[in-house]
């Protein structure tokens, strides 16, 4: 009988806090996130994809998350001429 093995990852980014609990910038290999809101109310993160909103129940693994990815033309993303 063989026996499995789980490892853990380290995430792959970095969290840096602004405010503790509410504000953090997020430095990954994709680039730089801004995240604000806390785990209970609800999460907001902004990068250039867009913008999405994160919101789950604790205890009961229930979540919905909302993406914008329209937010981030405005923010450069997409070829440019399209309009």
């Amino acid at each position: 009988m063989t026996s499995r093995r789980r490892y853990r990852r380290s995430p792959a980014y970095t969290r840096i806090p602004i405010i503790p609990g509410i504000l953090y910038i997020n430095l990954s290999a994709s680039g730089i996130t801004l995240s604000f809101g806390s785990s209970t109310t609800g999460r907001a993160t902004v990068s250039k994809s867009g913008v999405r909103l994160n919101k789950s129940i604790g205890g009961f693994r229930i979540g919905k998350s909302f993406s914008f990815s329209r937010i981030g033309k405005l923010f450069g993303k997409g070829k440019q001429g399209d309009e």
